[in-house]
């Protein structure tokens, strides 16, 4: 059987001898050029491949035209991928016969994505495995072949559990690959809703937390020891690198973490217990033993560890955040987790103040009434004064897009841009909200943040004004950041809903997203109206869920998040309106305040021109790729589309009957002379006149 290989580091090696022990053709090939800045403790793809004549390769992009076409000249029966770091698109993955198949390093579902042998050793898993199981477009979640369970020592680091991993690994393949290579390889598929995933670590994530436990900090300590970058802290300003400790018992009555508690043998209290540091170094400096270190470095008892000392400075300085559209759905709900923090002080201006009246007063948070196209001194002053900038005003309905595309392009594009040239001019950190709907016509299964093609419909379909608007944005943005040093972070967020979620009144007017408009009509006794038949898909994501992808974006450990884009969206809570809608109603019919709303007026399908007008336009689907998000934030949404909806109609319903209950009380107290007869006094909840169909009265209170 013929194959190409795409592989690297000593999993390459061992996955590349197993073909060859196994009597497969390998046609070629395909690794990676060594990083010069890398520790290459680790064999040779490259150089195993030369030493038995097979063809080798190193490309940029494996996915470019280029080597897709190489790739299908091969006619390869089946692709292997041993540890290769880049992501395999359709394009390939459609090529072989018998499918593309990849080596993982964990127990598959678990500890999907980048590093898994150093993740567990930090989570302090006691097992993991190997497994072996075929590419799809997404990380590591394609079928199993084949999967070996490998036991953690309590004395591993993850270079003996990656020697072991190996080892292993090769064994399984010598009783898997016989079986591939007859055409009669096992395919068990994963269990999704077991599936963890996590991103990739830098050098900058072995900063040892001593809050943690003793037995977390040695877990660090033993997932990034030699030959990997190492765990570390900091005595003042010099940097230290911890490479081996024991757990041991603190002194009693101890409290304060990561003091010095013993010079010889050198003892740091943690959150609980204490570590004995057996080996370490300083920076630049040599391998000693922790009682050497702490003689080296003059430490005496009662002296600590912990971030460098200008950092420390820092960290009492609050981060001044700007929201401009802080009164809106995202707005609002951020402010509220940034205070949380108590690390924040938040800026905001907006037209209304009548979704964060319970933020106004609080400490931390600075409430100005205004119109950023109007109080523009007020909004460059903010600029100058903040660190960070979210300038979340826009016009994002579809409604007004067709209605008034002029008004949707001076907001969009042109206030934001002036508030874009401020944060280049004062060298500010811009954190820009892009949209789903730049996701435009594209085709594409899934919408990747940094490869998927921007495509929008015909001018004269108003509808993308707003996305182009957004997209170009984006671009200029993008430009700012390459010519002027700009800071920025994109996010686009895919349909989040959740409480404050628009308004009532807004949807009376049609200028509301699709699950506010569809609550109305429920409230008001009225047909859910289905444009297009409800059949467009989107993915739904919580708004808490969203805000918290959010947060970690402002929060922007170690700059990870600078010159990114961030698909912000749940790509599991995928559903048509319709399938929205007919979980609306059930959720509606179940809620407590059911009884005081009128009956169910069913479903009224609609053409979209009459609905939006002839400038509307819509796509089926729009599933993001949230890639991004998982590996340089370790965001991955959990919350059910059920779930969601139902706090949402939860909020809508509470806050509609409150609203009632209080201008009913307005009523009467303005009118005594029907107090002694309140049936009298409708209450518009349950008065309204019920559709045709209804055969029951509607319920007064």
């Amino acid at each position: 059987m013929k194959c190409v290989v795409l592989g690297y580091h000593n999993f390459g090696c061992t996955g590349i001898e197993a073909l060859l022990r196994c009597g497969f053709e390998v046609a070629a090939v395909f690794t990676h050029k060594d990083d010069p800045n890398e520790n290459l403790w680790f064999g040779s793809v490259a150089e195993l491949a030369a030493s038995k004549g097979i063809p080798v390769f190193a490309p940029e992009n494996i996915n470019h035209p280029l080597w897709v076409k190489r790739i299908r000249e091969l006619r390869p029966d089946v692709l292997f991928s041993f540890f290769y770091r880049d992501l395999v698109k359709p394009a390939i993955l459609n090529i072989p016969a018998q499918g593309c198949l990849n080596l993982h390093a964990s127990l598959l579902p678990k500890y999907r994505g980048r590093c898994p042998i150093n993740w567990v050793m930090v989570n302090g898993e006691s097992e993991t495995g190997v497994t072996l199981h075929h590419m799809t477009p997404k990380a590591d979640d394609g079928d199993i072949v084949a999967q070996r369970k490998i036991t953690i020592e309590k004395e591993d680091t993850a270079r003996t559990l990656h020697e072991r991993s190996c080892q292993i690994a090769g064994a399984m393949l010598d009783e898997v690959l016989p079986l591939i290579a007859r055409g009669k390889g096992p395919r068990t598929p994963q269990d999704h809703t077991k599936a963890t995933y996590f991103g990739g670590r830098r050098p900058v994530d072995g900063e040892i937390d001593w809050s943690r436990s003793a037995t977390e900090v040695r877990n660090l300590v033993r997932a990034v020891t030699r030959p990997y970058p190492g765990a570390f802290s900091f005595v003042a300003d010099r940097k230290c690198l911890l490479w081996s400790m024991t757990e041991v018992d603190a002194p009693r009555g101890q409290r304060v973490t990561g003091v010095v508690v013993s010079t010889n043998p050198l003892v740091v209290t943690c959150g609980k217990n204490a570590v004995r540091v057996d080996f370490a170094q300083v920076e630049d400096g040599v391998h000693t033993t922790g009682a050497q270190l702490a003689a080296n470095l003059n430490l005496v008892m009662g002296m600590s560890f912990g971030p460098r000392v200008d950092r420390r400075h820092e960290a009492r300085r609050k981060t001044h955040v700007l929201v401009l559209g802080v009164n809106g759905f995202i707005g609002n709900a951020l402010s509220e987790r940034l205070l949380r923090d108590d690390k924040y002080e938040v800026h905001g201006m907006d037209l209304r103040a009548d979704h964060i009246g319970h933020l106004l007063g609080r400490p931390g948070f600075h409430f100005e009434e205004g119109d950023i196209s109007i109080h523009r001194e007020w909004l460059e002053y903010h600029i100058k004064k903040c660190d960070v900038v979210l300038p979340l005003v826009a016009i994002a309905t579809p409604i007004e897009y067709v209605r008034n595309p002029i008004r949707v392009f001076e907001l969009d594009f042109e206030e934001n841009l002036r508030v874009v040239r401020h944060c280049v001019k004062y060298k500010k950190r811009l954190i820009f909200p892009s949209t789903s709907e730049v996701y435009g016509m594209c085709d594409e299964e899934e919408f990747d943040e940094d490869n998927s093609k921007l495509v929008l419909g015909p001018i004269r379909m108003q509808r993308w004004i707003y996305s182009c608007c957004k997209q170009l944005l984006d671009r200029v943005i993008w430009a700012y950041g390459q010519k002027e040093g700009l800071r920025f972070s994109l996010f686009r967020p895919f349909n989040w809903i959740g409480p404050k979620l628009d308004s009532l009144s807004s949807a009376r007017i049609g200028s509301s997203r699709a699950i506010t408009q569809m609550i109305l009509n429920l409230v008001e006794g009225q047909p859910i109206r289905l444009i297009d038949g409800g059949a467009q898909k989107r993915c739904f994501t919580d708004v808490s869920e969203g805000v918290e992808c959010l947060h970690r974006i402002i929060e922007n450990k170690d700059h990870e998040c600078e010159g990114r884009i961030f698909n912000i969206g749940n790509p599991e809570n995928e559903s048509s309106i319709k399938e929205l809608a007919g979980m609306l109603v059930v959720k509606f019919e179940q809620h407590p305040l059911r009884s005081q709303f009128p009956p169910f007026a069913g479903f009224l399908e609609l053409e979209s021109e009459s609905y939006y007008g002839v400038g509307y336009q819509d796509v089926q689907h729009r599933r993001p790729s949230i890639r991004n998000a998982q590996k340089h934030l370790n965001w991955t949404p959990k919350i059910p589309l059920e779930d969601s909806v139902g706090t949402t109609l939860d909020f809508f319903l509470r806050e509609y009957v409150a609203a009632e209950d209080k201008e009913q009380a307005i009523v009467q107290k303005s009118a005594p002379v029907l107090k002694t007869k309140p049936s009298l006094i409708p209450n518009k909840r349950t008065a309204r006149k019920a559709p045709s169909h209804a055969n029951r009265t509607p319920r007064r209170r």
